[in-house]
């Protein structure tokens, strides 16, 4: 990263916390006085409610303390070797390495040193996010499961993922994403979407899956069942994973508190908000791209959930143009 950059958003930084220094004061006591993890809102950081990201470097006496947010963030390693703890995890950071963290992940940074170590964050609220990746997300099973869980689970399982290594290209995207949010010159929002679309893609190009090593059996069963919604059935499951199906059933209940169908709904559910919201698909179409054969049976469980039609909801929420 080149050396302007690195002064400009230092100096962009600094403004910023500036800024909100009273209202940090003004809660430090009761913060003191509760030993639970802070909410950092997007209000700390979106003063221009138009703002699509806020980027900015990581202070080293800002991130001592545990905390979360109420929307997505994503940390970039530019140098150095900071230690994070997110949910309870130590992750020993280096150089290139990117976390993107769902809102309610609890983290702090264990070891930081400004002197030493420097790290990007970059702050998406959640309408955001979702707009940006949608896309990406019907492509990548992965990626669409990590948002749809943390919809669902929210702050009984917040979730993050880790990238140890990214390529020279998104290196360089990154780069013009912040040339673009620090310069601000026409065009510079249209440019900033297209570029957090293409971030996403080579991130999503380069992804890991060594990154989700090390869950338990349970953790396996419920990753299945995200990625495989649409047509996974506790049968299928049990053959699947070597279970009795009941015993299955009970293992799914213990570890998300729902029966195997009111999971299986939820994740449909969710999916088919996003697609009535975020695309043009016809409502039929969006039953069976969930996993439902006819969409009257679509159309019931919907009306049932949310207490609305599918095309009610579509109309008050969607992106799309009619």
């Amino acid at each position: 990263m080149e050396q302007y950059l690195i002064d400009k958003l230092w100096e962009h930084t600094d403004k910023v916390d500036k800024e909100n220094e009273k209202k940090a004061k003004t809660g430090a006591k009761e913060r003191e006085q509760v030993n639970r993890p802070r909410l950092l809102p997007a209000s700390h950081f979106f003063h221009n409610t138009s703002a699509s990201l806020f980027m900015s470097f990581h202070h080293e006496s800002a991130n001592s303390m545990k905390h979360y947010h109420d929307f997505f963030e994503l940390i970039y390693v530019c140098k150095g070797s900071p230690v994070g703890v997110i949910n309870d995890r130590e992750l020993r950071l280096h150089e290139g390495n990117l976390c993107i963290m769902n809102p309610n992940a609890v983290h702090y940074f264990k070891k930081y040193s400004e002197e030493k170590d420097l790290i990007l964050n970059i702050v998406l609220p959640k309408d955001i996010f979702q707009k940006s990746i949608f896309r990406i997300l019907l492509g990548d099973p992965v990626l669409n499961a990590f948002f749809i869980r943390y919809r669902l689970e929210n702050e009984k399982q917040p979730s993050f993922l880790y990238l140890e290594h990214l390529d020279k290209d998104t290196d360089c995207l990154l780069e013009m994403l912040l040339k673009e949010y620090l310069d601000k010159k026409q065009y510079s929002q249209v440019i900033i979407e297209s570029l957090l679309t293409l971030i996403f893609s080579f991130i999503l190009r380069n992804y890991n899956e060594k990154s989700s090593r090390g869950g338990d059996t349970v953790t396996e069963i419920i990753n299945y069942i995200y990625l495989n919604y649409q047509d996974v059935n506790i049968k299928t499951l049990a053959v699947q994973f070597n279970y009795h199906p009941k015993y299955l059933s009970f293992l799914i209940h213990r570890h998300t508190a729902q029966t195997f169908r009111e999971l299986l709904v939820n994740i449909k559910m969710q999916n088919a908000l996003d697609y009535l919201v975020y695309t043009d698909h016809s409502i039929e179409n969006i039953a069976l791209l969930v996993g439902y054969k006819d969409k009257s049976s679509f159309y019931n469980i919907f009306k049932k959930e949310f207490k609305i039609s599918p095309a009610a909801y579509r109309k008050q929420f969607s992106y799309c143009s009619e």
